[in-house]
């Protein structure tokens, strides 16, 4: 089992994942409803150079060959930065000059966006070995995540992991808790 690099050639295969986990707030920066589409835009973001989904931003486990899982983060210094042309994008689509996203994460801290598993690999620890790669890769900066109020199990699983619950915070109409190592 392998953590490395996402490469572009694999973003359809990683925006599926991310468009089935991300639901609602991948619509909502995509601007697009069903599912095909979302996943379609979602794939153009990550092969792009700057953008939160840039596959620079995200690492993949592979098993035998295969995306068993991903995971996107990045500091949150750079929020601003790599939402803007996300933001630029729903804007145009949309004709909506007053589009804003919310804020997912706070400068100083290392953001963990988005953490899935393909349903084939779940509970081999993949989703655990992602998470400790992006804790590697955080160095002095905070760790932190936003889990929804309602994901009982995440937030669990994320607080034996020694997360703590910092403050709430809504996203696309979702409640969170943003939760801090």
């Amino acid at each position: 089992m392998t953590i490395r690099g996402a490469r572009k050639e694999e973003a359809g295969e990683i925006a599926a994942l991310l468009t089935d986990m991300l639901g609602d707030i991948a619509k909502d920066q995509t601007a697009e409803q069903k599912p095909e589409k979302v996943a379609e835009v979602l794939a153009s973001y990550i092969r792009s150079e700057l953008n939160r989904f840039s596959y620079h931003n995200i690492w993949v486990k592979e098993v035998d060959e295969q995306v068993a899982g991903v995971i996107v983060c990045y500091a949150g210094d750079d929020a601003l930065i790599i939402d803007q042309p996300i933001l630029e994008y729903v804007r145009a689509k949309t004709a909506n000059d007053a589009f804003m996203l919310d804020r997912e994460t706070e400068e100083g801290d290392y953001y963990v966006d988005s953490l899935v598993v393909h349903p084939s690999y779940r509970g081999q620890g993949i989703g655990s070995a992602l998470l400790q790669k992006a804790e590697e890769l955080s160095g002095d900066l905070r760790f932190t995540l936003n889990v929804e109020l309602d994901n009982k199990g995440a937030a669990s699983l994320y607080e034996r992991q020694g997360f703590k619950r910092e403050k709430k915070r809504d996203i696309s109409g979702h409640h969170f808790w943003y939760m801090v190592k």
